[in-house]
């Protein structure tokens, strides 16, 4: 589907049915100087599809590192909350791999699924160790020593 705006006193879209192969996007129409909103916008260029993909699974690893961090410093998170960390990174594998694998390179598809095991392992990790030092901490036994007389 191809649209082009034709020249006249009001703007219009003209609709034509014309099968391009690329990348849909859905747009953000927040602009109130936006005078034509899109509903779905389709990148054919290799570079602007990768540079595309590559700033909005960056911006989701972000996300994800931000909450794991939050559950990893705060004492009051439970375990419900580390299982939605994992889930998300794994939600975020998927999408990778089903969806943007067509449209990336390959050495670029391998660095993001790497890093992603790498923050799944290194979350694993540092929430058992967490989990660890917790129990260390709430389980010790102090013994008061007392002195008297001796027989």
């Amino acid at each position: 589907m191809k649209y082009v705006i034709e020249k006249n006193n009001d703007k219009k879209l003209a609709n034509y049915n014309v099968k391009i192969d690329g990348l849909s996007v859905k747009p953000k129409n927040k602009s109130k100087s936006q005078t034509i909103k899109a509903g779905e916008v389709t990148l054919v260029d290799d570079e602007l599809k990768e540079e595309f993909i590559r700033k909005r699974v960056n911006r989701k690893m972000d996300k994800i590192i931000t909450f794991m961090l939050r559950i990893l410093n705060d004492d009051g998170t439970s375990e419900d909350d580390s299982g939605m960390a994992l889930d998300e990174v794994n939600r975020l594998k998927g999408i990778v791999i089903n969806k943007y694998r067509t449209y990336m390179k390959e050495n670029e598809y391998k660095s993001i699924l790497a890093k992603l095991i790498l923050i799944e392992e290194e979350f694993k990790k540092s929430y058992n160790e967490k989990l660890y030092m917790d129990y260390n901490n709430s389980n010790y036994y102090e013994e008061e020593i007392v002195s008297g007389r001796g027989r």
